[in-house]
């Protein structure tokens, strides 16, 4: 696993908005299919992984047994039709600090993850009824292992960021400190700039063109 990430470079990440590291990115941003489940703080953690080839209930309970504070839990469900999340994997991931959930695939108790919000962010790709099964059918070659999830690859100790406009996946270095700066800069300047443009100054002279 990867070194901690430093505490400024975590402090300046959850500043930066995702969108305006999209302004300086093209790669590692999850499809619209990829959506907020709950409200909550921006989510930036290391990746820990499951690749989810069975719906294995016992294959996520050790995956939340090696879960460490600040971790992103991130789940790919092979099948598309089995939640692994609800309440509680829900409660288990926030009892060991982890900072969020990224499931490719559905989720399921809605209402319980919503108790949540503002302590564990939930990212899926929808909502579903059917749970996965304690069938014990996983090996721990499951875990912390390489996944695909929404068309990104995800690795172990990858960083994992998420807001409302979605999921960002970086390398564990992150997106480098001129970028992180930039964006920064960017965000700080927004407001100045939104001002600006409301108070009737010229387009022209605001936005290049």
């Amino acid at each position: 696993m990867s070194a901690a990430i430093p505490a400024e470079v975590i402090e300046a990440l959850r500043e930066v908005e995702l969108p305006t590291l999209g302004h300086f990115l093209e790669d590692g941003f999850c499809t619209p299919r990829m959506v907020p489940i709950n409200a909550g703080p921006q989510m930036v953690g290391r990746a820990r992984t499951l690749d989810l080839r069975e719906p294995d209930a016992l294959a996520v309970n050790r995956a939340l047994h090696g879960l460490n504070p600040g971790d992103v839990l991130v789940i790919r469900v092979a099948s598309g039709i089995h939640a692994p999340v609800g309440a509680v994997t829900a409660a288990a991931a926030t009892a060991k600090g982890a900072a969020g959930i990224v499931v490719d695939g559905p989720v399921t108790d809605s209402e319980a993850l919503r108790l949540v919000q503002g302590k564990l962010p939930v990212f899926a790709t929808g909502l579903i009824a059917r749970t996965t099964k304690r069938t014990g059918s996983l090996g721990d070659d499951a875990l912390d292992c390489e996944v695909d999830i929404d068309g990104v690859t995800v690795k172990p100790g990858d960083l994992v960021l998420g807001d409302r406009q979605g999921v960002l996946v970086l390398p564990p270095a992150g997106p480098g400190d001129e970028i992180l700066q930039a964006a920064l800069a960017s965000d700080r300047g927004e407001s100045a700039l939104l001002a600006r443009i409301a108070a009737g100054e010229d387009l022209r002279e605001l936005l290049p063109g």
